[in-house]
């Protein structure tokens, strides 16, 4: 296993070393203590490396879950290739949050910045779902009752939670919008200021104090390339996935369409 990660850690970008180790350590205690191993949250690109590193061996499978159909977030369990998983087995759960919603409105910012001021970590949170005013997250169900105790307001709005079974889960609505940008070049600095009507300054800073992610990963050149099928996201602003380069405008501009959603 130690040649397998060796030599797939020289396909990914260095910042993602650290993760390619822990999730060979749970490949390497599955097969040696034969057994499932349950992870916390994962992110779409770590998906694709947990997948990707236990398709490289010959006696384990990956399977995930994050609650509802389409997830972002999902928790993975490697397990021996004979063993049979059900849904149980990753122990999730919803928490639905009660509010006024007649006076207040509730964002998904917010609500994941009242559960990080509470000290819960991302991987134990997965997806946030909204569908008009109704707001509940997936959760790891063993954090069920610190959620419950802990956060008790949003901001300055006062909320009770309360638990549901997965087949209560909403769908979440799409609210990616669509906008046609003419772009100088594809340097991340350059596509944020434009897709987020900012100074390119400071789309720069934002970049360099590591308030930007790129495909889940964090991002800190602001010179990198943004390629098509790149989902960016900025703290405070949105996110942003560019969809298709559309060729150049007569003033050799480059014409791009994007999938925002601001926050």
């Amino acid at each position: 296993m130690a040649e397998a990660t060796t030599a797939i850690t020289q396909h990914f970008r260095p910042e993602e070393a650290p993760f390619i180790q822990l999730a060979s350590d749970w490949i390497r205690q599955s097969e040696d203590e034969y057994r499932t191993i349950l992870t916390p949250f994962l992110n779409p690109r770590e998906q694709y490396i947990l997948t990707t590193l236990v398709n490289r061996t010959d006696d384990l499978t990956s399977h995930f879950d994050g609650g509802v159909s389409g997830a972002e977030s999902q928790r993975a369990i490697i397990a021996p290739a004979v063993y049979e998983i059900d849904q149980t087995a990753f122990e999730l759960a919803v928490l639905e949050i009660n509010y006024p919603t007649k006076f207040t409105e509730l964002h998904h910012a917010a609500i994941l910045g009242a559960l990080m001021h509470a000290g819960i970590k991302r991987a134990v949170v997965g997806d946030i779902l909204g569908q008009d005013q109704r707001w509940q997250i997936i959760v790891d169900s063993k954090m069920l009752t610190y959620i419950q105790q802990t956060v008790t307001m949003i901001g300055r709005v006062k909320i009770t939670w309360t638990v549901l079974p997965l087949t209560q889960a909403i769908t979440a609505q799409d609210d990616w919008e669509e906008t046609f940008t003419l772009l100088p070049s594809l340097r991340l600095d350059a596509v944020i200021a434009a897709t987020f009507d900012i100074p390119r300054s400071l789309a720069k800073t934002l970049i360099t104090q590591q308030q930007v992610r790129l495909n889940w990963v964090t991002q800190a050149k602001p010179d990198h390339t943004v390629e098509v099928g790149d989902l960016i996201s900025v703290r405070k602003y949105g996110r942003v996935k560019l969809a298709i380069l559309d060729g150049y405008s007569k003033k050799d501009k480059i014409k791009a369409l994007f999938h925002i959603i601001h926050r």
